[in-house]
């Protein structure tokens, strides 16, 4: 039987590629008026290619709905005495429809075809789709299939670790457990540290799932990865809390939509232009549209995404694999992860064997949360830069 080294990776393993956590995430998300960008008529957040808010010359009822819930969040904030980002998204789930000073706020955006009901619904849809938007890199990146193969154990700010994860593998298969969003992780596939061997439990050959690309009045068809569940290479990835290329595909059946899988889309396809090939009822291939999704699907909230982790499609099966990997792992590895998530926690303490197996947290400025938690597995704290890391700090 292979041996496993399991790793967790929190927010803070992206924070020297520039992403923004916690404060900087809620900062930005204050900021985030009118002006910085809008909404099409099909509901997706949109922005001009120089980055400026494109000008449709009237408003859709999706930039209505997020000037309701910009104002919605300055309200929260004064109530709460501080804005934080999930504790917002677990309020427009559940406590805005309890909320009696809601409906003053809503009143200017009030009229014969905004109900009260009607923004309060579209909250969702406009939220995760700004908090999608803020999630790139100090350069603008949220995808890097385009960046070339990286020769040499040499990535800035991640060498030391990325060797250290490499030199394992000769030994371990690395089971990478992360609760980020974004695609940055994917990123070391190409180069030298996991020279292409990494899956993440998505296939293309053989799917029957495309996305529709419009690029300079060119329009194509791309062949979409599905959910299979296959993990067969030295590195596997496990985006426990979702990802900015992943939706669930809805086939419709006699007019009602079913969630069948999850399907991992690409740069450039649009969350309303993913399609199935079919065979219709004369025999012919056609494509069939999903066209429910407007964004990507992740999961943020403090309480919320707690809830989700039991769906079947997907995250019920990235867990159940999370649980095996740590009874299975020989060590673990854990970095950037601020201890705050009480499930996830809770995950480790009852399937992890940490009075008997090693295991290590990786943090330069860890808050006291950290060090309590890792006194309770026994861990050994590493304050060293990501980049600094090497081989012996694991002993």
């Amino acid at each position: 039987m292979d041996k496993n080294i399991s790793i967790l990776l929190g927010a803070g393993f992206s924070a020297p590629m520039g992403y923004p956590i916690g404060n900087e995430l809620n900062k930005l998300l204050l900021i985030s008026n009118k002006d910085n960008f809008g909404f099409h008529t099909i509901g997706s957040l949109v922005v001009n290619t120089d980055g400026s808010k494109p000008d449709f010359g009237y408003k859709t009822s999706c930039d209505i709905e997020f000037e309701f819930c910009f104002d919605l969040m300055h309200y929260f904030k004064d109530m709460s005495g501080k804005f934080d980002y999930e504790e917002f998204y677990d309020y427009i789930l559940d406590e805005v429809k309890e909320d009696k000073g809601v409906k003053k706020i809503a009143e200017p955006y009030l009229n014969q075809t905004t109900t009260l009901s009607t923004l309060i619904h579209g909250l969702k849809k406009v939220y995760t789709q700004v908090v999608s938007y803020y999630l790139k890199d100090k350069d603008g990146n949220k995808y890097y299939d385009n960046l070339p193969y990286a020769m040499d154990y040499y990535y800035t700010g991640y060498s030391g670790i990325m060797k250290c994860i490499s030199d394992f593998s000769e030994n371990y298969i690395i089971d990478i457990h992360t609760l980020n969003h974004d695609l940055f992780f994917e990123r070391f596939n190409n180069t030298d540290f996991l020279k292409g061997e990494l899956s993440d439990g998505f296939e293309e050959l053989g799917s029957p799932y495309y996305g529709k690309i419009d690029i300079q009045s060119r329009r194509y068809m791309v062949r979409l990865s599905q959910y299979t569940g296959d993990y067969n290479s030295k590195f596997r990835l496990y985006k426990l809390h979702g990802s900015l290329n992943y939706a669930p595909y809805y086939r419709t059946e006699k007019g009602v939509l079913i969630p069948e899988t999850y399907i991992k889309t690409g740069y450039a396809v649009g969350h309303t232009e993913h399609y199935k090939e079919k065979m219709n009822d004369k025999g012919k291939l056609e494509y069939e549209n999903s066209w429910i999704n407007y964004h990507s699907d992740f999961l943020t909230g403090t309480t919320s995404k707690i809830d989700r982790y039991s769906e079947p499609l997907l995250f019920k099966k990235l867990f159940r694999l999370f649980k095996n990997n740590l009874k299975n792992a020989e060590k673990l590895i854990i970095i950037g992860y601020g201890a705050k998530d009480e499930e996830i926690n809770k995950v480790i303490f009852e399937n992890f064997d940490y009075k008997n197996k090693k295991s290590f947290i990786i943090d330069p400025y860890a808050g006291d949360k950290v060090k309590v938690f890792g006194g309770q597995i026994n861990a050994k704290l590493i304050t060293e830069q990501l980049d600094n890391i090497n081989i012996k700090d694991f002993e």
